[in-house]
């Protein structure tokens, strides 16, 4: 079983990708962030998705669930994907980034990470 986090949990591309980890065999949904201050922040994510709860709460701090997690699926703001990219490389994490809107010069960082 791969464990998924999810950024931006509360958002639409967030919940779709919630939804889609529950319907894909061998994905679990393994965290799921937002940001500081989020109304949702501490909600069940899978009740925010629309589906059942899974019992993973949404939280604020990426850092603090490393430990929960393989893979981080990223559809969030360029800034927020670089943040996310860092945590991921410091801790051994696998990043898929769908984010659009990278300027060069971010592109080339997330280049840099890839290696």
């Amino acid at each position: 079983m791969i464990r998924i986090a999810i950024p931006g949990a509360a958002g639409r591309m967030g919940r779709n990708l919630i939804d889609a980890c529950q319907r894909a065999e061998g994905l679990q949904l393994g965290a799921a962030t937002e940001r500081a201050g989020h109304n949702l922040t501490g909600s069940d994510a899978g009740l925010v998705a629309g589906g059942g709860e899974l019992g993973v709460a949404i939280c604020e701090d990426l850092e603090s669930v490393t430990d929960q997690f393989d893979v981080l699926i990223d559809f969030t703001a360029p800034a927020a994907s670089l943040q996310h990219l860092e945590i991921c490389r410091r801790h051994g994490k696998r990043i898929v980034i769908g984010t659009t809107g990278f300027s060069a010069e971010q592109k080339h960082q997330i280049e840099a990470a890839s290696k």
